[in-house]
């Protein structure tokens, strides 16, 4: 049998005696640098992941470089005031396929025309609305003639194909 006991200790300090430790001893301050090793490691570190950073970014940027010649390719055309109605749809349509084709592969593009590629088109980016275009698009597209160019809005088809290459992969 095992008795555990408890005893409490006090002391009691005399104040006749003197228990002085004397004067504490602080020691010198250690001096900051950076030419220590672990600096110059943490400078590395961040040096290399600024890079991959840089790299990644460039990397995006020039991954999206047919999106900005698209868009580029689009006003040009839109500013050429020689280009017919039905020209002038067959290459934004043409465009549109091209950045289509560099996004999604041809597997899923090259098969597609007329009223699918409209769809497609439609149901890529919300609000697109190509197929409200439909007649017009078709006609221009397969017939190469449109039988109401009065009708037709270059600035708005322009925006909205604009539109569907910045919003497609997304």
């Amino acid at each position: 049998m095992y008795a555990f006991v408890t005893h409490s200790l006090v002391l009691v300090q005399d104040s006749s005696l003197d228990v002085s430790m004397g004067e504490i001893i602080e020691p010198t301050p250690v001096p900051f640098s950076f030419d220590t090793l672990g600096w110059k490691i943490v400078f590395v570190l961040l040096v290399l992941v600024l890079f991959y950073i840089g790299y990644r970014v460039y990397k995006n940027y020039k991954k999206k470089q047919y999106l900005r010649d698209a868009i580029a390719h689009i006003d040009e055309l839109k500013k050429q005031s020689d280009l017919g109605v039905a020209a002038y749809i067959n290459a934004v349509m043409f465009q549109l396929k091209e950045t289509a084709l560099h996004t999604f592969g041809r597997s899923e593009v090259a098969g597609l025309y007329g009223r699918d590629w409209l769809q497609f088109l439609d149901k890529k980016v919300k609000g697109a609305n190509f197929e409200a275009d439909e007649t017009l698009i078709l006609d221009a597209v397969y017939k190469h003639e449109v039988e109401e160019p009065t009708a037709f809005n270059k600035e708005v088809f322009s925006n909205k194909s604009i539109n569907w290459i910045k919003q497609h992969a997304r």
